[in-house]
């Protein structure tokens, strides 16, 4: 661990972007000045992290051609899953209704309280894997007998869900204006893209840009380099791992604003000078593979 002149430690991950790109400061006041003028949706989810959690995995849904969150499908029942991409507005291939990965969209119009139920219920399942992946190595085989056992774990509590399905209106409303038309433009979607044998993942893919959804906050400094630091690292272990990259993206979602940047002149800019890209995805890469892995699933 690293300690910084106030005093304050600093791990060796955000120790090497500081060092590799000192004009962070420069995005995080222009991204600052950016959202103070962006229309503020007015929600507040009764559990952030769960929300977070929803938003992200209907929005992968809805930009994915083929059914994503494999892992997550992987844990229930065949006739519930059956159902939740049904209704996800997926359909199975000729030969393939077992294979949830071969199930295509149907072209059919998406209905916002359907894409709430499939994604709550996922989240539910993604918080339940990631609880027990912490404990053993055959956590989706647990997962699956414990939501046959007990499948209220699938549901919440009623006046979460209640509040939450509400929020998410809200929400779903902002993102079917634009938002997602402009998303699919980008390129097709890969979700939780795994990067550096399963140690990082990042939200999505779209063609060459990586996007990051936040839902919460970011109208402080901390939030936002947390934000900054978050996305350079995805960008640069996706370019490390073999990804063709262009550029990365921001769904600030409660400010209703996309942020897309092209990576070359992105780095350049907050290094000062040319930078090689390759050569500090080398250097990141080797920083996080030194640290304790962790598993997130997806």
């Amino acid at each position: 661990m690293i300690v910084r002149s106030d005093g304050v430690s600093q791990d060796p991950v955000g120790a090497l972007l500081a060092e590799a790109f000192p004009y962070q400061h420069v995005l995080r006041a222009d991204i600052a000045a950016d959202l103070r003028r962006c229309p503020v949706l007015l929600i507040d989810p009764p559990n952030k992290s769960f929300f977070g959690h929803v938003v992200e995995l209907a929005i992968g849904l809805a930009l994915c051609d083929q059914s994503p969150y494999l892992r997550l499908l992987h844990c229930l029942d065949h006739d519930l899953t059956a159902r939740l991409l049904t209704m996800a507005g997926y359909g199975p291939t000729d030969n393939a209704t077992t294979a949830y990965g071969a199930w295509r969209r149907n072209g059919s119009e998406l209905q916002p309280a359907h894409i709430f139920t499939v994604a709550s219920r996922l989240a539910h399942v993604r918080n339940l894997l990631n609880d027990l992946d912490r404990h053993c190595s055959d956590s989706v085989d647990v997962a699956r007998h414990l939501l046959e056992q007990y499948p209220r774990l699938l549901s919440g509590r009623a006046e979460e869900t209640y509040h939450t399905r509400r929020v998410f209106r809200t929400v779903w409303a902002s993102y079917s204006s634009g938002f997602h038309n402009a998303l699919r433009s980008y390129g097709a979607a890969t979700t939780q893209l795994s990067l550096l044998d399963a140690r990082r993942h990042a939200d999505y893919l779209l063609g060459t840009t990586v996007l990051e959804v936040k839902t919460g906050r970011l109208d402080e400094d901390r939030y936002l380099d947390e934000l900054i630091q978050q996305i350079l690292t995805y960008a640069l272990l996706a370019h490390h791992d073999g990804h063709r990259v262009t550029h990365i993206a921001v769904y600030a979602v409660r400010y209703q604003r996309l942020l897309r940047y092209h990576i070359d002149e992105l780095a350049n800019q907050l290094a000062g000078t040319p930078i090689d890209l390759a050569g500090i995805g080398a250097e990141l890469a080797d920083a996080i593979e030194t640290r304790p892995r962790r598993r997130l699933a997806t």
